[in-house]
């Protein structure tokens, strides 16, 4: 079992430049500038307390020379920036399932950890899962403290759908993970899909 205490803390608003580091980096790519860094967030100071628990080899089998666990989480994020309760599970099939407790990913998403034990030489796994989330409050479709005049309205339950590889080799661990997020908010066209790359 695995316990996870986390705590952000940062800034939100122009303060945080990400309009310089999102449209920064599309130059690099030669791609067009992100409309809409006119209507940010006003600048306000950031908190964000995250616990998540998590259970490993949850009916585990040998699968000839594979094994498959299961993993399920739950959780808690508490804060000004977003005010949740998750729970999920995950699936994985592999060699070596006990070197790890899944791969770490931004979040919210399925949970893992940066630490890993490799106990042999080499070692890899493919998994899937889902992570639902009830939200009670979210910052960036809420508003913050200072006036905002957006009226948007979030989706209380939400979910990611995630599947990726992970392969460790001696010291080394690099995962791959790509992620479904459903809509968030009425009117979102579509669910936000991204992938998220990792070297531990």
């Amino acid at each position: 079992q695995l316990d996870t205490w986390a705590l952000n803390l940062g800034i939100v608003g122009p303060s945080a430049h990400g309009e310089q580091v999102q449209n920064g980096f599309h130059d690099v790519i030669s791609s067009a500038h992100a409309n809409g860094w006119d209507n940010q967030l006003s600048d306000e100071f950031g908190y964000q307390l995250l616990y998540e628990h998590r259970w490993r080899n949850i009916g585990k089998k040998q699968l000839g020379p594979l094994e498959m666990d299961f993993s399920p989480h739950l959780g808690f994020s508490l804060g000004n920036i977003a005010t949740y309760a998750n729970a999920g599970i995950t699936l994985r099939l592999g060699r070596d399932l006990r070197n790890d407790f899944g791969v770490p990913r931004i979040r919210p998403s399925l949970p893992g950890s940066a630490f890993f034990q490799p106990r042999d030489g080499f070692g890899w796994y493919v998994f899937a899962g889902i992570d639902a989330r009830g939200v009670a409050y979210n910052m960036f479709l809420d508003g913050d403290a200072s006036t905002y005049d957006v009226d948007i309205r979030k989706e209380t339950f939400v979910y990611d759908a995630q599947a990726g590889f992970a392969v460790i080799w001696r010291k080394l661990r690099v995962a791959y993970t790509y992620v479904i997020r459903s809509r968030e908010f009425e009117g979102q066209q579509q669910p936000d899909r991204f992938g998220s790359g990792g070297v531990t």
